[in-house]
């Protein structure tokens, strides 16, 4: 997420920059471990801002979904602006 973040901002060739590093902070769906018994689960509504979260005795994980759009966007504006 702090990638996308960083090339979002450096990509002075896409517009709306402002916009594509708030998605870029976006992840979807959570994935939970809770250490003690073992147990886990996949929340696939959870819309999570700046990574996951803490809680204490969980490990958790998000897919960062907003982060590979927001690099896809930008790789795609500075090639085109590259052929250009």
């Amino acid at each position: 997420m702090v990638v996308a973040l960083i090339l979002v901002a450096a990509t002075r060739a896409l517009r709306f920059r402002v916009l594509w590093c708030l998605v870029s902070l976006i992840g979807v769906g959570a994935f939970w471990m809770e250490i003690d018994t073992g147990r886990w689960g996949f929340i696939p509504l959870a819309i999570n801002l700046l990574g996951p979260g803490h809680a204490a005795g969980f490990h958790k994980a998000v897919i960062p979904l907003g982060a590979v759009v927001a690099i896809v966007a930008a790789l795609r504006a500075r090639t085109a602006r590259a052929g250009s």
